[in-house]
C-alpha cells in the first residue's frame, strides 16, 4: 500500500507509545492499560470512550476498568469525615466571631440596627444557639460604614454559607492578583469580587 494511504491513519501501537514518551507523569492507581488505550483513540472520541467505562447503574465506573468502587463502609467513613471537618470549621468560626452586641459597640449603632443589617445582608452571621456570631473579617475601620461593601451582592451569588464564605474570603485568590476577597473588599473592588464569586459558583456547578 502506498505512503500516501497510510498519511491519514493512526496506528494505535505508535499513538500508545508517543502518549507513553509524551507523559512527565502518571495519577496514582491509573492503569497503564487505560492510558494507553486512550493514547490509541483519536481525541474526538475519547469522550465517548470513557463515558463507555462507565456502569451501567450510573453511580460507578466499570470495575474491570477502573477498579472496584468504595463499599457502603468506606463512603459512610468519608462522609463522617467531611461532615466532621465542616463542623469542625464551624466552631472555629463562631470562637473566633463577634457578638452582637460587640458589633453595636463599635459601629457606635444598636442591637438592633446590627439585626437589620444581617437581615439585609449587608453583614453575614450564624447562630449559635439563640445568639448571633459576625465573623470579624468583615468589619473595616477604614470602611465607610465601619464593615466591607458589597456582601449583599456576594452572599446572593456565593454558592455556601457563613462558614464556607469565611474560609473563601480569607484565603488568597490568583483572580484577585494573591489578596484575600475580604482584603479586595476592603479596598472596595466589589464588582471584582462577585465576578469571582460567580465563576467559582459556576465551577462547582
Amino acid at each position: 500500500m502506498s505512503t500516501k494511504a497510510h498519511a491519514g491513519r493512526t496506528n494505535p501501537r505508535t499513538a500508545a507509545a508517543a502518549g507513553r514518551k509524551g507523559r512527565t507523569g502518571r495519577a496514582a492507581g491509573f492503569p497503564t492499560v487505560l492510558e494507553d488505550a486512550l493514547a490509541s483513540v483519536p481525541e474526538s472520541e475519547r469522550e465517548g470512550f470513557v463515558l463507555g467505562g462507565v456502569g451501567d447503574d450510573g453511580d460507578g465506573l466499570e470495575p474491570a476498568l477502573w477498579g472496584p468502587g468504595p463499599s457502603s463502609a468506606e463512603r459512610k467513613r468519608a462522609a463522617l469525615a467531611n461532615l466532621r471537618r465542616q463542623y469542625q470549621a464551624r466552631r472555629t468560626v463562631v470562637e473566633a466571631s463577634l457578638t452582637r452586641p460587640e458589633v453595636a459597640e463599635l459601629l457606635e449603632v444598636s442591637e438592633q440596627a446590627v439585626l437589620d443589617r444581617l437581615k439585609a445582608g449587608d453583614l453575614v452571621g450564624l447562630k449559635k444557639g439563640r445568639e448571633w456570631r459576625l465573623p470579624s473579617w468583615q468589619f473595616h475601620a477604614d470602611s465607610e460604614l465601619g464593615f466591607v461593601p458589597g456582601l449583599a451582592r456576594v452572599s446572593a451569588v456565593f454558592a455556601g454559607g457563613a462558614v464556607s464564605l469565611t474560609e473563601w474570603a480569607l484565603s488568597p485568590n490568583r483572580d484577585l492578583d494573591e489578596a484575600t476577597p475580604a482584603e479586595a473588599l476592603a479596598a472596595g473592588h466589589v464588582d471584582d469580587v462577585v465576578r469571582v464569586a460567580q465563576v467559582g459558583t459556576a465551577a462547582a456547578w
